[in-house]
């Protein structure tokens, strides 16, 4: 096995176990925005004290940083929209209908902008991968959802947001951006968004009163654990990245992180489970033997 794959595959367990989060954040009833806000705040002190003891410098990559930043942004409003998603629909449909879009779009944009091509046996562990998650998707679903339509919606925003991040990340460690600079300033851009988002709606004085009653010890520890898993599976799959991998397999292996928070809510949280769902999980790890 390549040492690119190992990454991409450790990657996507951690950015499962991180993931598990917004479905506690979800049941629990946290605030979506301060969840994002705490995690951001973490990340850029855990991230900014090692990128302070190696002496790296933002400023030497100018724009590039600036970029990555913007991907930040993007993921803020990701992780807002998701904990919404996951009060509208269960995680066995939200997490498999975003594992078929967001790679799906990252496969068009590595085409487009990358020129990536692929061997017959990679196009079919992508096909079958991206496929997989139709099986998840039955009428007997419908009736135990809180707002079918709405979850959808918020399911192909967040799609898009996410390919949107992936490409910019691909593009920033092609340039040679290091990869503690690009997780500092994605931090600081999930930071800085969302308390742009929770300040544009509630105001300075409202987002104080916010911040002081809907903060509590589960919530900041949820988000702490969260920041700290997705630091590590975003490092890993830009260490992907730079080791060879193409965006669009990566990206395609990375959301297979998926089976986590699925398996984790059906044990935790009792949601709904059938033989199509184990089938779909079954598979999901067959496309990832092609995929290597």
């Amino acid at each position: 096995m390549e040492i690119w794959f190992l990454a991409a595959v450790g990657g996507a367990l951690f950015a499962g176990l991180s993931n598990f989060y917004f479905k506690q954040a979800a049941v629990r009833g946290y605030n979506a925005e301060l969840f994002s806000l705490y995690g951001g705040l973490i990340s850029i002190v855990i991230i900014g004290t090692i990128v302070f003891l190696q002496q790296e410098s933002l400023f030497y990559y100018g724009w590039l940083a600036g970029l990555t930043f913007l991907g930040g942004l993007l993921g803020a409003q990701n992780n807002i929209l998701k904990v919404l998603a996951l009060r509208f629909i269960d995680s066995t449909i939200y997490f498999p209908l975003f594992k078929l879009l967001a790679p799906a779009l990252a496969i068009i944009a590595g085409i487009i902008f990358f020129g990536e091509s692929f061997t017959s046996i990679e196009w079919l562990g992508m096909i079958l991968g991206l496929s997989v998650p139709l099986l998840l998707i039955t009428r007997a679903e419908h009736s135990r959802q809180q707002n079918l339509i709405a979850g959808l919606l918020v399911v192909l925003i967040t799609g898009i947001l996410s390919a949107a991040a992936a490409v910019i990340n691909k593009f920033a460690t092609d340039a040679g951006v290091p990869i503690l600079v690009i997780l500092i300033s994605v931090s600081f851009g999930v930071f800085i968004g969302t308390l742009l988002t929770l300040t544009i709606r509630k105001g300075i004085q409202n987002l104080l009163n916010t911040i002081k009653k809907e903060t509590s010890l589960g919530l900041i520890i949820g988000a702490s654990l969260r920041s700290i898993f997705i630091s590590i599976g975003l490092g890993l799959m830009l260490y992907a990245f730079t080791a060879g991998g193409t965006l669009a397999i990566v990206q395609t292996i990375h959301s297979m992180y998926i089976l986590i928070p699925i398996v984790l809510a059906i044990i935790l949280y009792n949601e709904h489970w059938n033989l199509q769902k184990v089938i779909a999980i079954i598979l999901s790890i067959a496309a990832l033997g092609l995929l290597q």
